[in-house]
């Protein structure tokens, strides 16, 4: 479990002092050209997971494309209960579905800190991609676990959504990856990462 967590979950956020080689089999697959799970959960890969804890490298990635920025009042629903230090999020469509894409830097909050003291001063780099809740969640579960090479160590219910978390820690880092499904139709669901990274 020790080495699936080292080589899955921080090889693929690439959170080591080095980056993950280029050529590894996550990185090197292409983006799928049909609508459905897989192809939404490779961009997840490919604006978030391979791009933390570089907040710079995923405004790079939504400065291709038909990415819309989302500015001033907009920006209030994907504000973070912990204020962010920067908070940018992008609006775009793909194959007929919107999605958003946000991207935020901030300090720990108190309830971190107290439990990773040792990362008290660290710097959070988060990343999220909102997606249509149309897809069966199991199927999601199951491309992002194939992904980070491990099934996910925490599921709950919070107030009808659906959470599911993988967690890993090292010397300089703390990671999480989280798939939040709401039940309710309508609404999007999230998918999102982030890294604490001391100082």
């Amino acid at each position: 479990m020790a080495r699936h967590l080292v080589v899955g979950l921080l090889t693929v956020l690439m959170l080591q002092a080095s980056l993950a080689p280029a050529a590894s089999p996550v990185s090197a697959e292409e983006l799928p050209k049909e609508k459905g799970v897989a192809r939404t959960v490779k961009m997840f890969d490919m604006f978030c997971l391979t791009q933390l804890p570089n907040i710079d490298g995923i405004a790079r990635f939504a400065g291709f494309g038909e990415f819309a920025q989302i500015t001033d009042d907009e920006l209030e629903p994907y504000k973070l209960r912990t204020p962010a230090e920067e908070l940018q999020a992008w609006r775009f469509h793909d194959l007929g579905a919107e999605l958003i894409l946000t991207a935020s830097r901030s300090k720990p909050d108190e309830t971190f800190k107290k439990q990773f003291p040792a990362f008290a001063n660290s710097r959070n780099v988060a990343c999220s991609l909102l997606i249509p809740n149309g897809d069966p969640a199991e199927e999601i579960v199951k491309q992002i676990a194939h992904r980070l090479g491990r099934e996910p160590d925490e599921t709950r219910n919070e107030a009808g959504t659906q959470v599911y978390g993988w967690n890993a820690q090292t010397d300089r880092t703390v990671s999480r990856v989280y798939y939040r499904a709401p039940a309710e139709q309508g609404r999007k669901s999230t998918l999102s990462a982030s890294a604490f990274v001391k100082d």
